[in-house]
């Protein structure tokens, strides 16, 4: 596989030619150094600026359009949500300087990479998301990538990036640490297979919760009131988990009502009238028979009791009689509880993930 030949970037209008007066751009074995002038920068800070390397260009990097297929091209990879979702996340965070690029060699889209701003990652982090074809690694994509993204996040005001990788790949974390990236905590992808839940845990599970007192029922809204009064117990939930200890913020209230709307994908636990734990699950649409657990939250008074073991398990049992095949859960490893809950139901573990963190007052 040859190396390429030239490069192309398009940069946000953000990014004036100050900030451009030296480019660097690694290419397979070959390296060129370009000042702004040599460039020759296209309509500089109106729209967008377009970078030519003076050679022939056979690589462009470029935002996002309605037109480009993310889901074939991100096809099982890692944490990859679906392009409809990933674009009601960029829609909600419109007025941030948070942006979507693809690169383009061949004809074809051979890479993707993200900035989102709003809402922050671990640590109050803006979240990077890149990926590269494997046809199209080793020629230097994925750096030029990270010189697309690290510019504007530096821009936005947050204490810095958040970006994953499984803990296996050993290039893109050798790449993201070459761009100032550490090692933070890791998560753990577990995967239950439906088509073989074991009803006996689901029944003992559920019982205990009947037992308690609590009764485990589908969101099912009849007003805009109660879309507003069920954010609002999840807020509260999602306040006392790992992740929002560890400064991760939940989605905005548009991106939250667009995102669950189908009957299957939210169950309540209800003492009275009140909400007192939540699980939530959404299609990942590049596997079409497995959902993703979302959320599982349960208020600290009632914690102890089952009833996180509970939701997971009539939801599972519920999505099984919907005729999905398979539900995963992403967690931190130090969240032993629901590690355990997991373990209890059947999860099995399939994927270690590592969080890749940049502190820019430590840059």
């Amino acid at each position: 596989m040859g190396p390429v030949k030239g490069l192309g970037l398009v940069f946000p209008a953000q990014m004036c030619s100050a900030e451009l007066e030296t480019i660097w751009t690694t290419v397979s074995s070959l390296r060129f150094k370009h000042s702004a002038s040599e460039a020759g920068i296209v309509e500089p800070c109106r729209g967008l600026l377009e970078i030519r390397a003076g050679v022939e260009m056979t690589v462009s990097i470029r935002a996002v359009t309605m037109d480009d297929d993310l889901d074939t091209l991100l096809a099982g990879t890692l944490s990859w949500p679906g392009a409809d979702r990933i674009a009601a996340a960029f829609a909600a965070a419109r007025d941030t300087v948070s942006g979507q690029f693809v690169a383009v060699g061949d004809g074809r889209i051979v890479g993707y990479g993200h900035l989102l701003t709003e809402p922050v990652a671990d640590g109050g982090r803006a979240g990077v998301h890149l990926f590269v074809a494997p046809s199209h690694r080793g020629r230097g994509i994925g750096s030029e990538l990270w010189r697309v993204v690290l510019p504007p996040a530096r821009r936005s005001g947050l204490p810095g990036l958040r970006a994953l990788a499984n803990v296996d790949d050993e290039l893109s974390i050798a790449i993201a640490e070459a761009h100032g990236l550490s090692r933070g905590s890791v998560h753990r992808e577990s995967l239950l297979d439906l088509t073989s839940l074991r009803m006996e845990l689901v029944e003992a599970a559920v019982r205990r919760a009947y037992d308690e007192g609590l009764d485990l029922v589908v969101f099912a809204p009849r007003s805009e009131r109660d879309w507003e009064e069920f954010y609002e117990a999840f807020l509260q939930l999602h306040q006392a988990t790992p992740d929002s200890a560890a400064g991760r913020e939940p989605p905005r209230y548009e991106t939250f009502r667009g995102g669950y709307a189908e009957r299957w994908q939210v169950l309540l636990a209800l003492r009275g009238p009140d909400i007192i734990g939540i699980t939530m699950a959404f299609q990942r649409l590049d596997q079409a028979s497995r959902v993703v657990t979302f959320f599982t939250g349960v208020i600290s008074s009632e914690r102890g009791r089952g009833v996180a073991t509970a939701l997971k398990a009539e939801h599972a049992r519920r999505l099984r009689d919907e005729g999905w095949r398979e539900l995963s859960t992403w967690n931190m490893e130090e969240n032993f509880p629901i590690l355990v809950a997991n373990a209890r139901l059947g999860f099995q573990p399939i994927l270690r993930v590592q969080s890749l963190l940049l502190d820019f007052d430590e840059a």
